[in-house]
């Protein structure tokens, strides 16, 4: 009894401490957020739709060949009935291709605050998860073509010159009173800041990125104990402009990944962890290369990409140790500023296990807003 005290408390403290760091962060930035953009009494209709193909060619023990290839539809009617305050209400739909049935329709309704200039507060259904800018290891960018993608919960969010920060809770499982099932629920905090060009050469990025996700929930019947994971990643970029960006910009980044199961009850038996990503880029108009040298040690993210983790998704193994090489080549077209192309190719080579795996992605990404009345006062 006195365990699950504990941990009910660490919950509320835990979602406590994202609002109030988030304030404290946000207030000190200024630029106008995109929920900020419409007139008192204007209506839009808002359309988000991406199609894609994401082709995972995958053959280790730690995660399997899969092939996602389908799209996704969210249409939403935007009100503002004031400047700094809009409402949003429409539907979530995912489809995969040789299905008969969609294999999500979810309703989406949220209220956004933009109560400080650069600011914004929402509550309900969140933007989506690509918006968190969380690095792939710990925040798999996969969710952008599944159920993930579509959160909901509460939100703080800020955008400026140099800083971008966004702390957030996303309500994963809601439980009732005798439920056998978890409750679930993820908290993150995403922050970056980026200097200044200095000598129009170089600039820095520094990430901080923190999640917590908890499986729990006291007044659920669930029979096993409780885990809340917890991740950090950290670090810094150096990029360059080629010839004030003529030739390209690139860049090298290091980030230091950890992880910690804080309750002590890990259902793999790995609690502490950790990794290393050694990475360097380069971009040209619209391409992209960058490659990547990753090393780990027990390291677990349960949001994030399976690839880099100790712990299999489909069987009962365990693989302390992990060196990985990564490669990415990926085009991204933005022919008008609502339509986009991308079309990427990933390599994993597992210096360990001997062997290569490769991912193929194609999306068409639509999001425009088609303005419908203006409410008179």
């Amino acid at each position: 009894m006195l365990l699950l005290f504990k941990y009910a408390t660490m919950k509320k403290y835990l979602i406590l401490i994202f609002l109030i760091s988030s304030l404290i962060i946000n207030s000190t930035t200024g630029q106008i957020t995109d929920n900020s953009g419409g007139e008192p009494g204007e209506i839009y209709l808002r359309l988000k739709n991406i199609n894609f193909l994401k082709n995972n060619e995958y053959f280790n023990p730690v995660i399997e060949g899969y092939t996602l290839i389908g799209y996704f539809l969210k249409p939403e009617i935007v009100y503002w009935p004031a400047e700094n305050f809009n409402l949003r209400l429409g539907t979530h739909i995912l489809k995969y291709a040789g299905t008969e049935k969609f294999s999500q329709i979810k309703p989406v309704f949220s209220a956004s605050w933009n109560f400080i200039e650069s600011t914004t507060l929402t509550v309900g259904s969140l933007e989506g998860c690509d918006k968190h800018k969380m690095s792939d290891p710990h925040f798999n960018s996969e969710r952008l073509y599944n159920a993930s993608y579509a959160e909901d919960g509460l939100q703080i969010k800020t955008t400026s010159n140099h800083f971008f920060n966004d702390a957030w809770i996303s309500w994963e499982n809601f439980i009732y009173k005798g439920d056998n099932t978890r409750e679930v629920f993820t908290a993150g905090e995403s922050f970056k800041y980026t200097s200044s060009p200095v000598s129009d050469l170089i600039n820095f990025e520094i990430p901080v990125q923190i999640q917590f996700k908890h499986f729990g929930g006291q007044i659920s019947n669930y029979p096993e104990h409780m885990e809340t994971y917890f991740n950090l990643a950290t670090g810094t970029r150096i990029n360059f402009d080629i010839a004030e960006k003529k030739y390209g910009q690139a860049g090298f980044e290091y980030n230091l990944f950890l992880s910690n199961e804080l309750t002590g009850h890990s259902s793999s038996s790995i609690g502490v962890g950790r990794g290393n990503w050694y990475r360097l880029h380069y971009t040209y108009k619209s391409i992209y290369f960058g490659a990547a040298y990753w090393k780990s040690h027990n390291f677990f993210a349960p949001n994030g990409n399976t690839i880099y983790s100790s712990i299999s998704d489909y069987q009962n193994v365990i693989i302390a140790n992990r060196r990985i090489i990564t490669n990415w080549l990926s085009l991204t077209l933005l022919p008008e500023s609502f339509f986009e192309l991308f079309l990427g190719l990933e390599t994993y080579y597992d210096i360990d296990l001997k062997r290569l795996d490769n991912a193929v992605t194609l999306h068409l990404n639509f999001d425009k807003f088609i303005k419908l009345a203006t409410l008179k006062k």
